[in-house]
């Protein structure tokens, strides 16, 4: 079950989080004709934008590799900071920015889901934690009684 759960999640979580959807959510709003950003706003979002969608690769290529589920727990989180960061800056900086509503509430409905999908592999990887055996495992040889 945790096989196809973290995958699935994970596919999600990647193409949301691909860099695409940070780069296509930011600039749609701002065809070239009507640009109206300022360079101070630029400046201080892209590095957040570039941060967050580092945190997208990396989670692409956790779920590439099948990487475990708390792994892969632990990635989406960060990558929900930086989601979070990129929202506040923009709260913040909107007037400056001449952020359209709609960018704002693009990035909501994404950081919605990358919570959701956190919540969910967290889930597993609590799960798998609790089932991992207490002592070593693997094939050993037949005890001897310390004789060799």
């Amino acid at each position: 079950m945790i096989r196809v759960i973290v995958p699935l999640t994970l596919a999600a979580v990647a193409f949301h989080a691909g860099p695409a959807f940070a780069q296509n959510a930011f600039a749609s709003p701002f065809p070239p004709e009507k640009w109206s950003v300022s360079d101070t706003c630029m400046k201080g979002f892209a590095p957040l934008r570039e941060e967050a969608e580092k945190r997208g690769k990396l989670i692409k290529a956790a779920s590439e590799r099948h990487a475990s589920p708390d792994e892969t727990c632990k990635l989406i989180g960060q990558y929900s900071q930086a989601e979070l960061k990129m929202m506040k800056y923009l709260d913040a900086n909107s007037a400056e920015c001449g952020a359209s509503p709609q960018i704002g509430e693009k990035l909501r409905i994404g950081h919605k889901n990358t919570e959701a999908a956190e919540i969910e592999v967290c889930a597993v990887a609590q799960q798998a934690k609790s089932r991992e055996p207490a002592g070593p495992v693997g094939v050993f040889p037949p005890y001897d009684g310390g004789r060799r």
